[in-house]
């Protein structure tokens, strides 16, 4: 597959984002081809660069992140730098910022300026309050978004204190969600010619990803609680612990049920108890006791195997070494291995999307402005141009 080919050839985009949502719709976009550009300034770059472990001028996160993307080093707090910045917003065609609110704006740089500049483009600003909410001004970090939007409420065991979800799943959907949006943009611009603001937010996703809980709460009013690994309204549904190792069952349906029994029963003969949902529901405490005593006679794997073969929805709970230990991950895409310079093993997630649609070959992420002279060149900079940058302080450890 040459690059040529790719879905997102062609297109140009400045990422100014930092940390984790901005630069994840960054990486998903030059994945699908785009050629994307990470702006950063020396004294303020992205702090993933410096999260350990770090091997020589490579962290793993940074390298998730931002890995096939080229690195421009920019003053924005100079008005070489901003200009230089508006003239790449001329030849861009998106733009992902994650500034606080107002933030562009305080810059020089906001909606009203780009447009000026080009107005065909897209301007993604990646938030964690969404504008026009109670809190729009407010700053926010995974963990306390989480916190914020309810989702803590929801996690964690239903004896214990709230959790933080162990993935950034709020950072890195709003990234997916970035993405979306810029792709979306992109195809209304193709029938309009014009550009689009868009404005994915931590909280958008958070309110997502509780959609039925917050649909049934509106309609009948019952405050969702945590159920650790379980479901509300399915049991079984849950993790129990084997003589290796827990296990995650969900028979969630009568039919399912029977046949999560036979294989726990181990031909005792004993009929299966609670026989309708409605029951198990009622009498969840007994039923997942029952089944703990049951799970406990078996070793882990071999409970899975037996599961498997009988049609029963079931999963080791498996360490992130146990699922890399499985080779067929990278031969379908679903990570992606990489080797830094000094011939260290990296291996990173895939793509999210597989199929047949075309990926382009990764690149480890850039240097802090190794691509400086070369992006400037290729948006049409003269060499004088870019000297009077330099001299207006625009590109800092440029010369």
């Amino acid at each position: 597959m040459t690059e040529t080919t790719l879905p997102c050839t062609g297109i140009r985009v400045l990422d100014l984002s930092r940390v984790l949502a901005g630069p994840f719709a960054g990486a998903i976009l030059a994945d699908l081809g785009a050629d994307v550009i990470h702006v950063e300034h020396p004294d303020q770059i992205d702090e993933t660069r410096r999260w350990p472990p770090v091997k020589g001028e490579y962290s793993g996160a940074n390298t998730a992140l931002n890995h096939s993307k080229r690195s421009i080093a920019l003053d924005l707090g100079t008005d070489a730098g901003r200009a230089l910045l508006l003239r790449l917003a001329a030849g861009a065609d998106v733009l992902i910022e994650n500034f606080r609110h107002g933030g562009m704006d305080r810059l020089g740089l906001g909606r009203a300026e780009l447009t000026r500049a080009n107005p065909g483009l897209i301007h993604c600003s990646v938030r964690a309050h969404p504008t026009g909410t109670r809190d729009e001004r407010l700053p926010g970090y995974e963990a306390t978004m989480q916190a914020y939007s309810g989702v803590m409420s929801l996690t964690g065991e239903p004896d214990g204190d709230p959790v933080r979800c162990g993935p950034s799943v709020l950072d890195l959907s709003t990234g997916m969600a970035s993405a979306v949006a810029v792709l979306a943009a992109l195809r209304q611009r193709d029938r309009t010619g014009e550009g689009s603001y868009v404005e994915p937010a931590l909280l958008r996703s958070a309110v997502n990803l509780m959609n039925f809980q917050i649909a049934s709460y509106s309609l009948g009013g019952s405050v969702p609680q945590r159920y650790g690994s379980g479901h509300i309204s399915l049991v079984p549904y849950g993790t129990f612990h084997t003589r290796t190792g827990p296990i995650l069952l969900a028979a969630s349906n009568d039919r399912l049920f029977a046949r999560l029994w036979s294989v726990l029963d181990r031909g005792r003969g004993e009929a299966a108890p609670w026989p309708t949902l409605a029951e198990r529901v009622a009498n969840r405490h007994a039923v997942n006791a029952r089944l703990a005593v049951l799970a406990a006679e078996w070793d882990r794997d071999a409970l899975s195997a037996a599961l498997e073969e009988q049609g029963v929805p079931s999963a080791p709970v498996q360490t992130l070494p146990e699922l890399l230990e499985d080779r067929s991950l990278a031969e379908a895409g679903v990570v992606d291995p990489m080797v830094l310079p000094d011939g260290t093993d990296l291996l990173l997630p895939g793509p999210i999307f597989g199929g047949d649609l075309p990926r382009r070959t990764r690149s480890l992420a850039p240097r802090l402005g190794e691509h400086t002279a070369e992006v400037l060149r290729d948006f049409g900079l003269t060499a004088e141009e870019v000297e009077h940058m330099a001299d207006g302080g625009a590109l800092p450890g440029f010369r």
